[in-house]
């Protein structure tokens, strides 16, 4: 857990100083002096933001399979943890090296040489990452109800301990909600609405 908060951390700091420099805005209000270090931070955040989506599900993964006695919860626990993982690092590293040099993502001097994969890799990395993230937070969430329900305890108390561990469930909802928007990662860079891009860099793209 104190990996996810440090990598969450990293992903809130660069995702802040995208935002500072002109990421979220029209190509032409962004001066041109923020460009790279708008782009660099916002590429940056996509990294930090899936390491530690994927640490915070394996952290929450383990504390469960601590809690559980039951094999069969223990070896879902431990396939979604595994999912998660791989996943995250495909995506990790698609987001990483997507343009070679990975400096040319954030490089839009007229000189800069290199190209990027297309858009729509990451728009289906997406999709399926998005449906296993929603899958894991949506089990994560009711798994605690059938774990409770055969401890001694009282009703009451195992009401209340089934929220409190299912609020992971909370985080399906936002990647639910995030789905239909994915598709318009395919329009950055190559695709068909460039207003945040220059024309060297939609020549190079391949």
């Amino acid at each position: 857990m104190i990996v996810a908060l440090l990598l969450f951390t990293g992903y809130l700091s660069c995702q802040a100083a995208a935002v500072t420099h002109g990421i979220g805005r029209h190509r032409k209000d962004i001066p041109h002096e923020d460009l790279h270090i708008g782009f660099a931070a916002w590429m940056f955040a996509e990294v930090f933001y899936t390491a530690s989506a994927s640490i915070l599900k394996v952290a929450v993964g383990l504390f469960l399979e601590r809690i559980t006695q039951n094999k069969m919860h223990i070896l879902i626990i431990r396939i979604m943890m595994a999912a998660t993982m791989l996943i995250g690092t495909i995506y990790l590293l698609v987001a990483l090296f997507q343009c070679t040099p990975i400096s040319f993502y954030w490089d839009f001097s007229e000189n800069a040489k290199g190209h990027c994969i297309s858009p729509m890799v990451l728009v289906v990395i997406s999709y399926i990452a998005s449906v296993l993230n929603g899958a894991a937070d949506f089990f994560f969430g009711i798994l605690p109800i059938f774990i409770v329900k055969d401890l001694n305890m009282r009703r009451n108390t195992k009401i209340v301990v089934a929220a409190i561990l299912g609020f992971a469930a909370i985080g399906s909802l936002s990647t639910l909600v995030r789905l239909p928007y994915v598709k318009q990662l395919g329009t950055y860079k190559g695709g068909k609405n460039k207003h945040l891009t220059c024309t060297k860099r939609e020549r190079s793209y391949s």
